[in-house]
């Protein structure tokens, strides 16, 4: 799958990613299924430092390394995409002092039974060290080989 993103929206979460370094951003994408002009990113509220200080044993790690989209704020973004007619197009967030890759983690959060949470939605990862963007990546589903493939972003 080719993305649709435009580079103003690649920008603005590449802008993202560096403001809220040296924690991980995370973020969403909708639009119209048949085109990109209209697409709206959503900023997310990453809550992996209040989790882990909440219940450090389940949340070993905190917002330098994963992140956690407030259920609230999901839930919100979800119920005005469906009211306006959009479909989530791409789940965004960034690998703080890593590089820009689709962790095992982040494609156990994206799968529910070997299968995609959102299906048609891919994923970007921005790389960023010392608040200075070095990569972004984007991950589409392949349903033929049940992976997640690099993409041109």
């Amino acid at each position: 799958m080719k993305s649709t993103l435009t580079q103003d929206k690649l920008e603005e979460m590449r802008r993202h990613a560096v403001a809220e370094y040296p924690y991980e951003c995370c973020g969403v994408v909708a639009g119209k299924v048949a085109g990109n002009e209209d697409d709206v990113l959503y900023r997310c509220t990453n809550i992996q430092n209040k989790l882990h200080a909440m219940d450090p044993r389940t949340y070993t790690r905190d917002a330098r390394t994963a992140f956690y989209i407030d259920p609230k704020e999901l839930m919100g973004v979800l119920k005005e995409t469906e009211k306006k007619g959009l479909a989530i197009k791409t789940f965004y967030h960034s690998h703080p002092d890593h590089d820009a890759y689709f962790s095992e983690e982040d494609k156990r959060m994206a799968l529910f039974d070997d299968e995609p949470v959102y299906p048609g939605a891919n994923y970007v990862v921005i790389s960023v060290y010392n608040k200075e963007v070095k990569r972004t990546a984007l991950f589409a589903w392949n349903p033929d080989k049940k992976v997640f493939e690099e993409q041109t972003a």
